[in-house]
């Protein structure tokens, strides 16, 4: 093992591997109940006072090759509402699905086969975005099912929230809530930073302690530069992939593009009266086609 760290790095408490350390151990669970409580504010009520951790087991992350960003954190709260907490570093461009589907699942597990379904509880998916994807200009969205029209809730059982890190960091904050803090530790983690941060929030200042504590862990260093090496190879590959696909889909659009011109040669050919074999032979397409084609015209 390499020992030869520098203690002045502060470790990015956005890298999961950190940001599960920090928010995902039962010894710290004044800290994440401080940071559900500030993301939570608008939409629950009544403060959460305790959570039991689901899962807390940190993963071998050299076992995990291939499954980035499954470092997450999930809680039951003493009113029995089911959270989870993701944290995400590179866009998929499949986030809404994904976030459906494991929020189905996190639902649909808490009761096993032949139970009564009243005892589904509210589950709540938070979902903390190191990039921009909801299309509004908030920084911090909440979803809920809603009626089309009249705008009433069906139930409060679903709800899902994006917190999108680029857009904070886009707005001039005078950091007045307990979100806006949180945030800028997630964010800023710099010392000047947080000094200014740390004096009204005891939760906070605790975080910036274990962030210290694990910046200055070797095996913790290790593990959070493996992590954000995987990150970055997952990311160069999905940009790559996006630019070969963007060159698929123009010879795509190219193909299609000769295809309906050929058509529209096609009808104008059977329109005069011409025979389909004729009409093939003359445009490149299937006897087969040329038949459907002509059979549209008939029946418009």
């Amino acid at each position: 093992m390499n020992n030869n760290y520098d203690d002045k790095i502060i470790l990015d408490p956005k890298n999961d591997i950190v940001f599960q350390k920090i928010f995902g151990s039962p010894e710290n669970e004044d800290i994440l109940i401080s940071f559900l409580n500030a993301i939570l504010e608008e939409t629950e009520k009544e403060k959460i006072k305790h959570i039991e951790y689901v899962d807390t087991k940190l993963s071998d992350i050299e076992a995990v090759d291939d499954k980035i960003g499954i470092l997450d954190v999930r809680v039951i709260t003493e009113k029995e509402i089911h959270i989870n907490v993701e944290i995400q570093l590179i866009n998929r461009y499949n986030m809404l699905k994904r976030t459906l589907f494991y929020w189905s699942r996190l639902y649909s597990n808490q009761i096993k086969k032949g139970e009564d379904y009243k005892r589904l509880n509210k589950t709540i998916t938070i979902n903390i975005l190191n990039f921009n994807y909801i299309e509004s200009k908030k920084y911090h969205t909440a979803y809920h099912l809603y009626e089309d029209d009249e705008r009433t809730m069906l139930t409060d059982i679903l709800e899902i929230h994006f917190v999108e890190l680029p857009k904070f960091l886009d707005e001039n904050l005078e950091m007045n809530n307990s979100l806006d803090k949180w945030l800028t530790f997630l964010t800023k983690p710099e010392k000047e930073v947080m000094e200014v941060v740390e004096m009204s929030e005891p939760a906070i200042r605790k975080a910036i302690t274990v962030l210290d504590m694990l910046s200055r862990d070797p095996e913790t260093v290790r593990l959070a530069e493996l992590r954000m090496k995987k990150i970055l190879d997952e990311k160069s590959m999905l940009e790559g992939a996006k630019e070969e696909g963007k060159i698929e889909g123009l010879e795509e659009g190219r193909a299609v593009g000769k295809t309906e011109a050929k058509e529209e040669t096609a009808i104008s050919f059977l329109k005069l009266g011409m025979s389909e074999v004729i009409v093939a032979q003359g445009t490149g397409l299937s006897i087969d086609r040329i038949n459907e084609l002509k059979a549209k015209l008939e029946n418009d």
